[in-house]
């Protein structure tokens, strides 16, 4: 059953779709759908944007959470993509400061790999030299025993040193969020659990049938022109849309989860998995360590989600690397798993297809696809010119005004690399008390915002209730009122990391918080016993490469 009482917040921008007039209307609430809604806005045309689900539900919060130039590329030649994606990086660090931050990279080099120190010293200044004028750093060698120091567990006898850069991360999920925030701000109205059913052009308009998944109610809103941001889903999206034609193939990658204890590093790590050679990374966060990331072809109609095969592929590179460390399915707390929305292309290899994006302008209907995270906001900028041109309104400007625009919730000046990303001199991570695992935890989740959320926390009832070691209960409060969370794995898989955790945590927090929601949006019981069905659903999905058979 439907949820009878969504935010109030929701409530007036349904109120104010009855009578708003967009000129255009984008369908998908990722980061490609949520840049480009923004960047109309600040063109000054009158958008709409709706998903059918929550902001950044599929994959933009799935991702390996890197905001990067992409330095695997340089092999395949994508010189334009990687120039393209530094830049992108800079501005990011600029203008979402805060919500992406530096990374430390560090490439080691073993005897008998592929790539040796003269490649990688060249690679690197490549990487650099197309950056300029927004380079972060520069890049450096280190020797084996440097080397070692920040990648304990790694065999020093084999070990002849690591390459070192800077680049750049994000929380992926909260960054749509900000993004869609942002445009809220600028006057575009942004809807979630909107799912369009049809899209018809005339020629001259479209017509969108809309409907209210939560409440059922349907609306037909018409507009100059349609944007299609969907991802992986595309070709289904524009089937709506009467349109045709091959456009993806989507490749799952997967991700698992373990503590920082069990693998601790000295910034973020790439490196050539010893199984097959594919490039993966180790990143730092609160806590953890994130290991990523698999790569095969993907059916989106199925379920999404990581396999034992996949699991054990990645401790098997992991324990490649760095054997000391001697990694076990045990040891994995989570994992999650996302599509890719790669073009159809004729290479066989998922890691070789190009990473660019595709638009096409077909009547009043556009479509885009492809293309990275750290890309999005250019991407964007690319279309919304086109767009702009094609209706014969807002700025047809090349360079969008979000170049200078600093997302909601950013800080004012540009983040330091992370306090969970180092090592102590004698390779383990620095200990933490719960208040500053928190303000760690607190820092990249909120940015700016941080205080403002810790005011609510203090003077809401229970609010500073803990339900895991990073979070609050009086956080489902402020997601609620002021980040459109509407449901419980909204708050549970986006808003926050508790279903990155151990499942028992995740699970005695479901009370509490399911309580707390219905309260906030006036569930009534089947509505609530419903929500928490899907956070177990959900939390199984993380969980279910455990029952997979044991790969031959």
């Amino acid at each position: 059953m439907p949820s009878e009482a969504p935010s109030s917040a929701r409530v007036e921008r349904l109120r104010r779709l009855a009578d708003f007039d967009p000129e255009v209307i984008v369908v998908g609430g990722g980061i490609t759908g949520a840049g480009i809604a923004l960047d109309l806005t600040l063109r000054g045309v009158r958008t709409l944007i709706v998903e059918r689900s929550d902001w950044g539900s599929a994959t933009s919060s799935a991702s390996s959470r890197l905001i990067h130039g992409g330095l695997r590329y340089l092999e395949q030649l994508e010189f334009s993509l990687v120039r393209d994606s530094c830049l992108e990086r800079a501005l990011l660090m600029q203008n979402a400061a805060g919500m992406v931050w530096p990374e430390n990279f560090l490439f080691p080099i073993h005897r008998g790999d592929r790539v040796g120190r003269l490649k990688l010293a060249a690679g690197l200044a490549l990487y650099t030299l197309l950056s300029i004028p927004r380079a972060l750093g520069i890049p450096g060698m280190l020797g084996a025993r440097r080397a070692s120091l920040k990648l304990p567990g790694t065999d020093p006898a084999k070990l002849r040193g690591a390459g070192q850069y800077l680049d750049g991360a994000t929380d992926d999920a909260r960054l749509t969020l900000a993004v869609i925030a942002t445009a809220v701000e600028a006057g575009a109205l942004c809807i979630s659990r909107m799912e369009m059913l049809e899209l018809a052009d005339d020629g001259k308009r479209v017509e969108a049938k809309l409907r209210d998944t939560l409440g059922g109610e349907e609306f037909q809103v018409g507009a100059r022109a349609a944007v299609l941001a969907g991802g992986p889903f595309t070709e289904s999206l524009r089937g709506r849309a009467a349109l045709t034609g091959n456009w993806i193939s989507p490749t799952r990658g997967s991700h698992i989860v373990v503590h920082r204890d069990r693998l601790p590093t000295d910034g973020a790590v790439i490196f050539p998995s010893r199984v097959d050679g594919r490039v993966m990374f180790l990143i730092p966060w609160p806590r953890y360590t994130i290991v990523g990331t698999t790569d095969l072809d993907a059916d989106p109609d199925q379920p999404i989600r990581a396999t034992r095969a996949e699991v054990e592929y990645m401790l098997d590179s992991v324990n490649g690397l760095m054997p000391l460390a001697d990694l076990e399915p045990d040891d994995v707390i989570s994992s999650w798993a996302g599509l890719r929305p790669l073009l159809t292309a004729p290479k066989s290899d998922p890691s070789a297809r190009s990473r660019e994006e595709r638009i096409t302008h077909e009547g009043n209907v556009f479509t885009i696809a492809g293309g990275k995270l750290t890309g999005y906001r250019s991407m964007a900028e690319k279309l919304g010119a086109e767009v702009c041109r094609a209706i014969g309104t807002g700025d047809t400007s090349r360079h969008s005004p979000t170049r200078r625009m600093p997302l909601s919730g950013a800080m004012p000046t540009r983040s330091t690399r992370p306090a969970w990303s180092s090592l102590r001199k004698d390779g383990t991570p620095e200990p933490n008390s719960p208040g500053r695992v928190r303000a760690i935890a607190w820092s990249k989740r909120y940015a700016v915002r941080a205080a403002e959320v810790r005011i609510v926390c203090g003077h809401t009832e229970d609010g500073e209730e803990q339900l895991d070691a990073e979070t609050l209960l009086g956080e489902v409060d402020w997601s609620v009122e002021r980040e459109d969370c509407l449901t419980l794995c909204d708050f549970f898989f986006r808003r926050t990391d508790l279903a990155l955790g151990p499942r028992e945590v995740a699970l005695a927090a479901l009370d509490r918080v399911a309580l707390r929601m219905e309260n906030l949006l006036d569930w009534n019981q089947d509505e609530t016993a419903r929500q928490k069905s899907e956070v177990l659903e959900s939390l199984a999905a993380v969980h279910a490469w455990r029952d997979d058979p044991q790969p031959d």
